[in-house]
């Protein structure tokens, strides 16, 4: 299943950080069993927050971002208000989880 998360580079994300964009960025990769599990939960949660922009990155395209935020562990989700990281969730986790995380964005 492909997912209906826009793919970001690096020049995407450092508009985004520079524009202070609100976000949920998910930091992946193809080979990652637990990113194919969050990604269709990313994907409904998307359509259910259309003022909150939903991206995922590949870290082994995007190996520099990657280490600039500091992302050692997949899947990586970073949750992100006027450019700056407010939170973050490391691993697997479910939908649920997710959504409160973004009610903290707003």
């Amino acid at each position: 299943m492909a997912s209906i998360l826009e793919n970001w580079q690096e020049k995407e994300f450092n508009n985004f950080l520079k524009n202070k964009g609100v976000g949920v960025i998910e930091f992946g990769a193809p080979w990652c069993a637990a990113c194919k599990l969050i990604d269709p939960i990313l994907g409904d949660l998307s359509k259910e927050h259309k003022g909150i922009a939903f991206a995922k990155i590949d870290v082994s395209k995007n190996p520099v971002v990657a280490a600039r935020m500091g992302v050692m562990s997949l899947p990586n989700i970073l949750f992100i208000n006027g450019g700056k990281v407010k939170d973050q969730i490391i691993g697997s986790t479910n939908k649920t989880f997710i959504l409160e995380k973004i009610k903290k964005l707003k």
